[in-house]
């Protein structure tokens, strides 16, 4: 009997040794300290608004008791509704979230301390370019004075990007309107169609990859797509922290026969502070691993590597971003 006991004892203590910790202590299974993930994205016909819609749907299946959805906004704002905390996650351009995180722009006039890094580099560089319809005499940057345009959406970091570009080609969008000019602001998919329209001579897009609104747009009327001059370019890098020389590469839409000249930006995907370090891995290692289901529905994150995701940091990671990337052997 005595015996019998012993080797109870034995077995029980041999159990809870093997326990997790979190079961030892009582606290069971893992559970997520908020209920709901909202992501800022980007509007309509944007790689961010379709990364964002399909990482909504992933988040749920793959984290019980943890539901998402996606917030419309855009590279600028996105910081900012992390701040207020309108947001627990999101994509953001270099520099914004430094500018927000050390309060040092007109768009960050606080810091803002709460925002951290899940990956500081998502691929490709984001770079813009002009798009008018293949018969419009509109042959280069100069001759949009008095036009109808849309350089973006409100709270773009590409958008605001177009705006330097216009003052360093000597239109700053104040006086782009004092002299006829007409400036409206939407989203990559009713911008190609206004285009399309004719409701508008010019738009600006993100012009890295092919976007299918504009396939469209293409395919039913033709387009033209236009660079800017070397020298508006190399003004705008000095005028803008954070940009990066870059290109519109050649073939984009079948009509770039050479690669453009362009600013560009780095894609970053940002989250709050608060969250706790357990769910921030996990959604770190989710987005990792299911990354090639980004791939297929957003061109312009084709080139997301876990390889890359720490290059460039210019503000804090997450420490649960952290955990996951020294787990794979990409942090030391």
């Amino acid at each position: 009997m005595t015996k019998t006991l012993a080797l109870a004892l034995v077995l029980a203590l041999t159990l809870v040794s093997a326990l997790p910790a979190a079961a030892q202590s009582g606290g069971g299974a893992w559970k997520p300290e908020v209920k709901f993930i909202k992501i800022g994205v980007s509007s309509a016909g944007g790689d961010w608004f379709r990364a964002g819609a399909k990482f909504s749907t992933i988040i749920p299946a793959a984290l019980p008791g943890v539901a998402a959805s996606t917030v419309i906004g855009g590279g600028v704002v996105n910081v900012t509704r992390i701040g207020k905390g309108e947001t627990q996650m999101g994509f953001a351009l270099t520099p914004y979230p430094e500018q927000g995180y050390k309060g040092e722009s007109k768009h960050y006039p606080k810091p803002i301390k709460n925002v951290r890094l899940i990956a500081s580099h998502l691929g490709r560089t984001v770079v813009v370019a002009m798009v008018v319809l293949k018969d419009s005499p509109i042959k280069s940057l100069a001759d949009i004075k008095g036009k109808r345009i849309v350089p973006g959406d409100r709270g773009w970091g590409t958008t605001e990007l177009v705006e330097a570009l216009m003052a360093s080609a000597g239109m700053p969008p104040d006086k782009f309107k004092a002299e006829g000019g007409t400036i409206s602001y939407t989203s990559i998919t009713d911008r190609s169609k206004a285009l399309q329209d004719r409701n508008v001579d010019a738009i600006f897009v993100p012009a890295q990859v092919a976007y299918p609104d504009l396939m469209a747009v293409h395919q039913a009327a033709g387009i033209r797509v236009i660079g800017f001059p070397d020298d508006v370019v190399d003004k705008t890098l000095g005028v803008m922290p954070g940009l990066v020389k870059s290109k519109v590469p050649k073939g984009l839409y079948g009509v770039v026969d050479h690669d453009l000249a362009s600013p560009g930006f780095l894609q970053q995907l940002i989250v709050d502070a608060g969250l706790s370090d357990e769910l921030v891995y996990r959604i770190t290692k989710l987005w990792w691993e299911r990354i090639k289901e980004i791939h297929e529905i957003a061109p312009g994150l084709d080139q997301a590597n876990v390889k890359l995701a720490m290059e460039h940091a210019t503000i804090p990671f997450h420490p649960g971003a952290l955990r996951y990337y020294k787990e794979v052997g990409v942090a030391r």
